[in-house]
Parts: structure tokens; sequence; C-alpha cells
């Protein structure tokens, strides 16, 4: 098991696993309700060890063959992080005109949407994610959460901390959503 510590302060802490009961143990910790919620994260073998700020933990990617905890909000069937900035400006040049072009969809109809994560101390994430409609708020899914969970190839899942965002853009097939009580009504100029 290996797992990256991506920071607020811009650094990164790697750390491995190899014995496969403490990998097994591990495994059952990284838990999306409680991961950044339960007060500080303590990472090591006995000495030395790190004590980290959870609300300092942008965002952490393991790498396992182990089976880890993936929450999804309610609809959401899948949250992918792609590759790069390239492969997420590929997916919107594709499916940008069709989303655009298609009318209202009705509950359980099919939603995608692509999610640019931007961090405290500049990281960047892109998600895509695939469901079905639910009348749930877009910002409630991604600032509601205790972690948002992501998978990636090959044996890969991400745990993102929602209190380190500072921004989330969505482009999304919907073509109407429900709107957090005040909105700000204004239209973007930066993509």
């Amino acid at each position: 098991m290996q797992l990256l510590v991506h920071r607020t302060d811009g650094k990164t802490g790697r750390y491995a696993q190899a014995d496969s009961g403490r990998a097994q143990m591990l495994a059952r910790r990284l838990d999306p309700r409680t991961l950044f919620a339960s007060g500080p994260i303590v990472i090591g073998v006995l000495n030395p060890f790190s004590v980290l700020n959870p609300d300092e933990v942008c965002w952490v990617e393991v790498r396992t063959d182990l089976p880890l905890a993936v929450q999804l909000p309610a609809g959401v069937d899948s949250v992918r992080r792609l590759a790069d900035r390239a492969e997420y400006e590929a997916i919107l040049a594709r499916q940008w005109p069709r989303w655009r072009a298609q009318g209202p969809a009705g509950g359980g109809a099919l939603v995608e949407a692509l999610v640019e994560l931007s961090f405290r101390g500049g990281g960047v994430l892109h998600l895509h994610v695939t469901g079905t409609r639910q009348d749930t708020a877009l910002a409630e899914l991604v600032f509601g959460a205790p972690a948002i969970t992501a998978t990636f190839a090959p044996d890969g899942t991400v745990f993102i901390n929602p209190k380190c965002l500072v921004r989330a853009r969505v482009y999304h097939s919907l073509q109407e959503v429900a709107y957090p009580a005040g909105l700000w009504f204004a239209e973007a100029d930066d993509i």
C-alpha cells in the first residue's frame, strides 16, 4: 500500500505499508465519513512519526488492491479522478456541445459532470462524475460531504477534504439545477 498525503503547504508526504496485516488495518481506517473529522492524523512507524492537522490535508491518494470504503452521494454512480488537465479539457471539448444542446432532463435521467477542484496552497484535481438526476443541490454534493472519494486506475482511491477547497468549478449535463440560497447570479468570464 502506498499513500500520498497532499497538504495545504504544497508539500506531499509519501508513505508505504508493505506488511499485509497492517495494510488491511490501515485500509479500514481510511473511512471517508471520519477521515478528516476524527482528530489529528498520526502517521509513521513509532520513530519518527508525524501528526497532521486534518484541516490542512487537501487529499490522500491511496494505491492498493485492498478494498477501501468509497462513499458516493445519492444518485452518483462513479467519481473518477482524471490524469491531468489535458484529459479534463479533452472530455469537456467533446461533451460540452452535447450538454448545451440537450433539453431539460427529469428525475432519474443520466447526468455527467466535470469538476475542477482548487485547493488552498494551489493544488488542483480534476474529476469526472456520472450518475442519475437527483434534487440535491450540486454545491451540497461537493461541500456538504465529510470527504469526496474518487477512484483512478489502477487500484487507486483519492479521499478529498472539502474543508480545504477554495473553488469547485462544475460543468454538467443538467439544464436545470437546484441552487443554494444566496446564489450570486453572474456569468463566469473564466474557464
